[in-house]
């Protein structure tokens, strides 16, 4: 699956209904297997690491996303796709000096 803006925006929206899912599957699973999947899964989804880059992932595709459209379209010229490379670029350095 691509990984684009609008895919990172759904899995926020559908993020508490995805855990409430699999918190039911945990308890009333079917097999010993799927339990045990859901376990996973919710300590792996529910863990920093995992939030902390689905956030940093919807920063860098929404600063990303107006270039990748642009670069996407046959009548792009030049100087504009390197305008917008570079303003992808400072905003880019700047979350990574800021935070």
């Amino acid at each position: 699956m691509e990984l684009t803006l609008r895919y990172i925006t759904q899995y926020f929206s559908l993020y508490s209904s995805m855990i409430d899912v699999l918190e039911i599957i945990e308890e009333d699973g079917k097999s010993s297997e799927k339990k045990g999947e859901a376990v996973l899964l919710l300590k792996y989804m529910q863990s920093f690491e995992f939030i902390f880059i689905l956030h940093l992932m919807k920063k860098v595709l929404a600063i990303t996303h107006e270039l990748s459209q642009a670069l996407q379209r046959s009548d792009q010229d030049i100087v504009n796709a390197i305008k917008l490379v570079k303003m992808s670029k400072l905003e880019l350095q700047a979350i990574r000096d800021n935070g």
